[in-house]
């Protein structure tokens, strides 16, 4: 009798993010600069909502799909912000955003199908694109500041591409695409036979407006949008999260949601209808964040880093070759073990020569981190 998992699952590793973020917990005296959870805590409205509801009313299941109240609130919301035209059939509440990305995946993806990745790209999507048997591109985005463009995207797609995903801001570098760049990728997305995941968790948190591909009405049959609340109202425990697309991808996501998750939790929901109805924007956390990041950054470029400038998000992606030749995972290993900071190695997002911080403390913490690397490396 059998008794391995099969090849695939296998071959597949546990994140290198989760493996150092653990590491860092025997560390008393620890910075964990690794894991992209918001300090900010979910607003005492949300809280008071989902309390009383369990306290008055009967928690059951609700309809695989997501409840209409919340369909609804999230279509009106993604149109009045991001220029969107969707209606509630285009909307599926997924289990998170990383659910839609599975769902995105294993609904499009056959075997041998290509995928584009323009680097650097988030960790969790190659794993479920080799879980579908797909062949993963990277696309190398540094000649452009880790920018991706309409023309070095055309470059990369081929008979064999499938699918592109693309996420901004970005993660790790905290990029986004202006306007008239975002219009010419459109304008290639229409050309060639491909569909694109537009992973949008923190699009909430871009700086200035944010550029969404849903603006494009006349891609709704081509792009699909995944969002959440964990990033943009610090809802990372309560896994809510979104699709938005064409009735036809709708229809048929909600079979593979269906068999995978039944529904999403009830009060979370509930949840998530508050959270748009009392907090659509995150002007203050969003003032928080960039006034973080701008003084982490100047205090890792006066120790020699040279830090991509973000235009979203809380992380921030920097170049460490002025301070060591090692490859970025030996880097990292350096830097837990001798100053208990963790951070996250750019191979992670496939790009050496790089780190990722996740720049989620509070400014004294910061500090303390920024003296540690700067005693060190000076």
């Amino acid at each position: 009798m059998r008794s391995k998992a099969n090849s695939i699952i296998e071959s597949i590793e546990i994140s290198k993010i989760r493996q150092i973020a653990l590491k860092m917990n025997k560390y008393s005296d620890g910075i964990n600069l690794t894991i992209g959870e918001p300090s900010q805590d979910v607003p005492d409205l949300v809280k008071e909502e989902m309390a009383n509801r369990v306290l008055h009313d009967k928690i059951g299941y609700t309809q695989t799909g997501g409840m209409p109240e919340l369909k609804r609130a999230i279509v009106a919301f993604y149109n009045q912000y991001f220029g969107g035209d969707y209606k509630e059939e285009n909307c599926l509440i997924t289990v998170g955003s990383t659910e839609g990305l599975s769902t995105f995946i294993r609904s499009i993806v056959d075997e041998g199908d290509e995928v584009i990745m323009p680097t650097p790209t988030y960790p969790g999507y190659a794993p479920n694109i080799k879980l579908q048997k797909g062949i993963e591109v990277y696309l190398d985005t540094s000649k452009d500041d880790f920018k991706l463009t309409a023309k070095n995207l055309e470059s990369a797609i081929t008979p064999k591409t499938r699918a592109i995903i693309l996420t901004y801001p970005n993660n790790p570098s905290g990029v986004c695409i202006d306007e008239d760049e975002m219009d010419k990728i459109a304008d290639v997305i229409r050309r060639h036979d491909v569909f694109v995941l537009s992973d949008e968790i923190y699009a909430s948190l871009a700086f200035e407006k944010y550029h969404s591909l849903a603006k494009y009405h006349d891609l709704i049959d081509k792009v699909v949008v995944i969002n959440g609340f964990s990033k943009s109202h610090s809802m990372t425990g309560y896994r809510v999260g979104y699709m938005l697309a064409s009735k036809y991808f709708i229809d048929n996501f909600i079979k593979v949601s269906q068999y995978t998750t039944t529904g999403i939790a009830t009060i979370s929901q509930y949840g998530g209808i508050k959270a748009l109805e009392v907090y659509p924007t995150r002007e203050e956390i969003v003032k928080e964040n960039r006034e973080r990041m701008e003084f982490f950054a100047k205090g890792l470029e006066k120790i020699g880093f040279r830090v991509i400038k973000p235009e979203g998000a809380f992380y921030l992606f920097a170049d460490y070759r002025k301070l060591s030749n090692k490859k970025s995972i030996d880097f990292v290993n350096e830097v837990v073990e001798n100053l208990h900071i963790g951070i996250v190695p750019g191979e992670c997002f496939m790009v050496e020569g790089y780190v990722r911080f996740s720049v989620t403390k509070d400014i004294p913490e910061l500090q303390k981190a920024l003296d540690r690397m700067e005693k060190y490396f000076k």
